[in-house]
C-alpha cells in the first residue's frame, strides 16, 4: 500500500515531467524559410531604414518587417501566437504584443517573454530593385 508521502513525491515527478515538456521548444527560433512562392509587393525598401520595423498589409495578412542591416529584410506573422493579438512593431530589438505583454526577438522571431508559447510564423523575403516583397 502506497504512502501519503510516496504518493506525494510520485505526484511532483510526474509534475516535474509535464512542466519540461510544454516548456519544449515552442518559443524556438524557425527556420529560415525557402524563398518559394508568389513575391508580393510589401513596402518600398526606401521607407524601411537599416535597423527600422514597419506594419504591413499583404494580400489581406499582417505582417511584421525588420531591416537588421543593409541586404537584409526579415518578414513575420502580425498575429500574436498567445490570443491572436495584433503584435506592435515594438523598439530596439524587440516586437511586443500589447495585449498581454509578449515579446518576440525581431531577428528571428523567437519568444523573449511570454505567455506567447511560440515564436511568430517567419516569411521569406527578397529585395527586388526598389520593392521588398514577401513570398507567400
Amino acid at each position: 500500500m502506497p504512502t501519503r508521502r510516496s504518493v506525494i513525491e510520485a505526484s511532483l515527478a510526474a509534475g516535474a515531467a509535464v512542466t519540461l515538456v510544454s516548456c519544449g521548444s515552442g518559443g524556438k527560433a524557425q527556420d529560415l524559410p525557402q524563398a518559394t512562392g508568389k513575391p508580393f509587393d510589401a513596402i518600398e525598401l526606401a521607407k524601411l531604414p537599416v535597423k527600422g520595423t514597419a506594419s504591413v498589409t499583404v494580400n489581406g495578412a499582417g505582417y511584421l518587417l525588420y531591416r537588421p542591416d543593409e541586404a537584409t529584410v526579415l518578414a513575420y506573422t502580425s498575429v500574436c501566437t498567445h490570443q491572436g493579438c495584433k503584435v506592435g512593431t515594438g523598439s530596439g530589438e524587440i516586437f511586443k504584443c500589447p495585449c498581454h505583454g509578449s515579446e518576440y526577438s525581431k531577428l528571428d522571431g523567437s519568444v523573449i517573454q511570454g505567455p506567447a508559447p511560440k515564436s511568430l510564423a517567419r516569411f521569406a523575403t527578397e529585395v527586388d530593385g526598389p520593392e521588398v516583397k514577401i513570398l507567400l
